[in-house]
């Protein structure tokens, strides 16, 4: 599914979730967010294929460069939050958790074949079954709990991404060289 539609439905997973979540002051929704963008990333990765090494390259380099970022101002935005700059809210677990299931289901849909469908399945039954259990444990004096989820999945987003920086760009970059 790679039509014109299944690339405005990505869009439209991520500004959902992004927008839900700063107008629910809920990180774990932007931590969502971020991880959708990521992998609707790497499932777009291959739309203009096939490309010389030099322009995959490039373009691994900036998306791992704004994996990077997008990281930092998860951070910095449960930093503010920890800091009393930002009020948290998780008030709204279920709808919460249903918006990040949903989105799941249509990242899974999206893909192509079998074993990247699989493969989505898996990493998002750990999101938000992660985001499940730790909604389940919340109490009142436990309020930064699912701040702790959302920085396993920022630190999940800056490794991913400085694994794309480091690693995948320079190899298509350096492969372009020699040839």
């Amino acid at each position: 599914m790679r039509s014109s539609a299944a690339k405005a439905l990505s869009v439209g997973i991520v500004a959902t979730l992004g927008a839900a979540g700063l107008a629910w002051h809920e990180c774990v929704l932007l931590a969502a967010a971020a991880a959708a963008a990521h992998r609707l990333f790497l499932w777009r990765m291959d739309d203009g294929a096939p490309w010389d090494a030099w322009r995959a390259g490039v373009r691994c380099l900036f998306a791992g460069l704004f994996g990077l970022l997008a990281a930092v101002a998860l951070f910095a935005i449960i930093a503010a939050g920890l800091a009393g700059y930002w009020q948290m809210g998780h008030h709204h677990a279920r709808a919460t958790l249903a918006l990040v299931a949903a989105a799941a289901a249509l990242v899974v849909l999206v893909q192509v074949d079998w074993q990247a469908r699989w493969a989505e399945t898996r990493f998002w039954a750990i999101v938000a079954g992660g985001i499940a259990v730790t909604f389940a444990a919340l109490r009142p004096d436990q309020e930064l709990l699912p701040c702790l989820v959302s920085a396993g999945i920022g630190t999940w987003l800056a490794l991913a991404s400085w694994r794309m920086v480091r690693t995948q760009a320079r190899d298509l970059l350096r492969s372009d060289a020699r040839m």
